[in-house]
């Protein structure tokens, strides 16, 4: 009984084959989390050379709980952020990207892996030049997804510090 009606069913329904290209077929991808990401693993490094600057000059070097505390803090931030940059790309780069848009750009690959060992640098880290690179490198990810997408894109100065540079769809 259950199979006819099933058969009566798909006759009138006509069902198409489900398609999908992740593990829920969203179809919702954007490197905009990773570029925010990015930037405030950025923001954080600077802010942390800022304090400890700060600390030395003004204190002689001597710390307190609440520059502990809040060092901490902003440690912790860069961190939670490199490891979503880490998280993000990777979704785009497993989930979206496909063998076309691997052929049309053979460096993915290798863009993604050095995200990904950025990424760790700035974690283990407080360098300037290694989140300036990462904020780089997660823009020139972008500018492939964009290209992939068929979708013209721009850098633009972004709007919070530290003021780099961000990759934008041309909507």
């Amino acid at each position: 009984m259950k199979k006819s009606i099933k058969a009566a069913f798909e006759k009138i329904i006509q069902p198409e084959g489900a398609k999908a290209h992740c593990d829920v077929p969203c179809g919702i991808y954007d490197p905009i989390p990773a570029q925010i990401a990015a930037m405030t693993v950025a923001r954080m490094t600077d802010t942390l050379i800022e304090k400890e600057d700060h600390e030395v000059s003004s204190h002689g070097g001597e710390r307190g709980l609440a520059y502990n505390n809040t060092v901490s803090r902003m440690v912790e931030e860069k961190e939670r952020s490199a490891e979503l940059v880490k998280a993000e790309i990777r979704i785009i780069w497993g989930d979206f990207f496909k063998a076309q848009h691997f052929e049309n750009n053979p460096n993915l690959h290798a863009l993604s892996h050095e995200i990904m060992s950025t990424a760790s640098k700035c974690k283990q880290s407080v360098d300037k030049e290694a989140s300036r690179v990462l904020v780089e490198k997660v823009n020139d990810f972008a500018t492939a997804f964009w290209q992939a997408k068929g979708i013209e894109s721009s850098k633009v100065k972004y709007h919070c510090k530290p003021n780099l540079d961000i990759v934008f769809p041309k909507l």
